[in-house]
């Protein structure tokens, strides 16, 4: 019995994308938080970037500690339009970044001296280019009640983010205006003092006044709050990331039908067209000019023996069509601030991925998969490849079997 290496790689060959409904609708979604805190003190204060932030979100952060010096802000931020300076707190500070394709795990603030300090991440999908509308902020030396002075956002659809600090004898905690999502909270864990501080949002739907909002403090304290309203984007429906199927391990040919197994790769939705009119993701195999839509011999140098690449090899063996199913059994759906119906996959029972057609694998129903939502869980048979007992022994040392996948964001459950 003859025996030879099958190795099958997955090419990631396009992302098409249909684009929602426009401005008027557009519409901001939390994304996700981090936070960092100085203990009993240090000359820096450092948080994470928040999980799941893609290029193009909008990074709030805001910074709060005692003493009165001015931090040295991390490369990419700015506080313009918002406010950074000396408060009944100490010194408090927000600033923006808009993230780009290549960011850092980590951002810190330069404190010079050791002191206490907090830090809190808010990242934003949907959000404008020139983020900042407005921002205030208000103060007192004691007091149990920390309100923000009221604001007026200039466009439909704005993201108010409040911030409230503190800085106490002992622990306390802050209770987020009604009507507002806590975001993100955090406090010094040192000994002495402690500085306190909670970000919320909520969406204005109409520009105008917001009014003021109140943080309630369980022990009275110094206390200041910033509130900042963030411009709707376009709006879009897109990949926040995109499906990519994992090189399969190689197979021993042995004249018996097999199959060979990997996890897929999680990916991310962002829908922030405000339509509500759902999507669905379908995949399919190429079928375009120098594409396979199943897989076929392939030589990905630019010699294989006697044939030339990189390239598919004319006439080469192929592999049916629909030998790689993908099966989303125990794969779920996730979102820190989208909104709607969770979107529904539809490969319980395996769905073909390898074909010249179309296959729907997930489906998110209108008014659902709001926002920013991402998989998790796919188990370790989530992808199967079949190789028959008639899989032809590849010619030429190199070469491989190859196929080409479309995989589709369309606007519709």
């Amino acid at each position: 019995m003859s025996r030879a290496p099958l190795l099958v790689t997955l090419l990631l060959a396009l992302l098409a994308l249909l684009l929602g409904p426009g401005q008027a609708q557009a519409k901001i979604y939390f994304r996700s938080s981090s936070t960092g805190q100085t203990g009993s003190g240090a000359t820096s204060a450092t948080a994470n970037m928040p999980a799941g932030t893609v290029a193009g979100d909008v990074m709030i952060a805001t910074l709060d500690s005692e003493g009165t010096a001015a931090p040295t802000v991390p490369t990419g931020w700015s506080s313009t339009g918002l406010f950074a300076g000396v408060s009944f707190v100490g010194y408090s500070g927000v600033y923006f970044k808009v993230a780009t394709a290549s960011e850092p795990s980590s951002y810190s603030w330069g404190l010079g001296t050791s002191r206490k300090a907090i830090v809190r991440i808010v990242s934003y999908v949907g959000v404008s280019g020139t983020p900042i509308e407005t921002s205030a902020t208000n103060g007192a030396a004691s007091g149990t009640s920390a309100s923000t002075t009221t604001i007026t956002t200039t466009a439909a659809n704005s993201m108010v983010v409040l911030a409230a600090s503190a800085d106490a004898s002992a622990s306390f905690t802050i209770t987020t205006p009604a009507a507002t999502t806590n975001r993100a909270a955090t406090a010094t864990s040192g000994t002495g003092t402690v500085v306190g501080g909670q970000t919320a949002d909520f969406v204005q739907a109409a520009a105008g006044a917001t009014g003021t909002k109140t943080f309630t403090l369980s022990a009275s304290a110094p206390w200041g709050t910033i509130a900042t309203a963030l411009k709707p984007g376009t709006g879009a429906l897109a990949f926040s990331t995109s499906p990519k199927t994992p090189t399969l391990s190689t197979v021993a040919l042995n004249g018996t039908a097999q199959t060979t197994n990997a996890t897929m790769n999680n990916f991310g939705v962002d829908d922030t067209t405000g339509s509500g009119a759902g999507w669905n993701v379908t995949v399919a195999g190429d079928t375009s000019a120098g594409k396979s839509p199943v897989f076929k011999r392939y030589c990905p140098n630019a010699t294989c023996g006697s044939d030339t690449g990189p390239g598919y090899i004319a006439g080469g063996a192929t592999l049916p069509a629909g030998s790689l199913k993908l099966n989303s059994t125990g794969a779920t759906w996730t979102t820190n601030g989208g909104s709607g119906t969770t979107p529904a996959f539809q490969c319980a029972a395996g769905c073909q991925v390898d074909a010249g057609s179309a296959t729907k694998i997930v489906s998110a129903a209108a008014a659902g998969g709001l926002g920013p939502w991402s998989t998790s869980g796919f188990g370790a048979t989530s992808l199967a490849l079949s190789t028959p007992t008639t899989t032809l022994i590849l010619a030429q040392a190199g070469e491989i079997y190859h196929v080409d996948l479309v995989w589709t964001l369309n606007s519709g459950p």
